[in-house]
């Protein structure tokens, strides 16, 4: 598999994109830790406070978080993710719309938050089209995984929310059942985000999914009481949240085109030899 790195020019170095983008790129965010709102490029510090920090977790080319920033300039936004590539396009991005609060971390090893960001620090916490990883062997590394949703409650103030959006329908059950396991509490729960909030700015990765027929599903939650018990007991594949009747589906989410493809296949080849339809595993 190609990585984003190797579609790239032979001139290309991250280094040097990167040094050049520090008005919107923080090199150190283990530095700014509880002092987020407060944050300006080049080690200055913002004498008046922003009102909120907004954390755009996951947040690949940051066409979103670059307009959700431009919508509320009393809000920083914090656009984080472990694609480098992707961080040198956020923050160039920012630049060139003259979006000052917002700032992108390149997060290279999938470090813990806690390790740049302080108790209480978010207003919100933004997870936009995440990654799905379909398989089960690497569910931990879902957005929504139970043990990320644990380490997301200590960093979000009290009542903020955690927001989902996906065009996957199994991805967004799955992180149901891990909110359910987190002892977080739903404010609300959607198959069409769009309708909620129309006026929300898109992404280029949003508008080709809608183009293919996807909507777009998602909820809100806040952090309640923490459990007493936390323990992985959900299914993992993401095929276990398929629809019982896969030929009925009209669009099928992105990463289990090739899955579905061949479990309708295995149940044709079923219904032709008279026998009866295989059953989805619940794993």
């Amino acid at each position: 598999m190609r990585t984003t790195r190797s579609r790239l020019n032979k001139g290309f170095s991250l280094e040097d994109r990167l040094a050049g983008a520090t008005q919107s790129y923080e090199p150190n965010p283990a530095g700014w830790q509880g002092r987020w709102s407060r944050w300006a490029p080049h080690e200055s510090v913002r004498s008046e406070p922003y009102e909120h920090v907004v954390l755009d977790l996951g947040c690949g080319k940051g066409e979103y978080t670059v307009e959700c920033a431009a919508a509320r300039p009393d809000t920083l936004f914090v656009g984080i993710d472990v694609d480098g590539v992707c961080i040198v396009r956020c923050a160039e991005r920012a630049i060139a719309q003259g979006v000052r609060n917002v700032v992108f971390v390149f997060n290279e090893e999938d470090a813990a938050l806690s390790e740049f960001f302080d108790e209480g620090e978010f207003s919100a916490i933004l997870l936009n089209f995440p990654t799905p990883f379909p398989k089960k062997k690497k569910a931990p590394l879902r957005l929504t995984y139970l043990d990320r949703l644990m380490a997301y409650r200590p960093l979000l103030a009290q009542g903020a929310p955690l927001r989902l959006r996906t065009d996957s329908m199994p991805m967004r059950d799955f992180s149901l059942t891990q909110l359910e396991l987190a002892g977080y509490e739903l404010l609300w729960n959607t198959d069409d985000v769009r309708s909620l909030f129309p006026d929300e700015p898109w992404s280029g990765y949003e508008q080709k999914l809608v183009a293919q027929g996807a909507s777009v599903h998602g909820f809100a939650a806040v952090a309640g009481p923490e459990p007493e018990s936390v323990q992985q007991t959900a299914p993992l594949s993401l095929v276990s949240y398929l629809p019982d009747n896969l030929e009925e589906m009209e669009y099928v989410p992105h990463g289990m085109q090739g899955c579905v493809k061949n479990m309708r296949g295995r149940n044709r080849n079923r219904r032709a030899r008279g026998l009866p339809e295989w059953k989805k595993p619940i794993v």
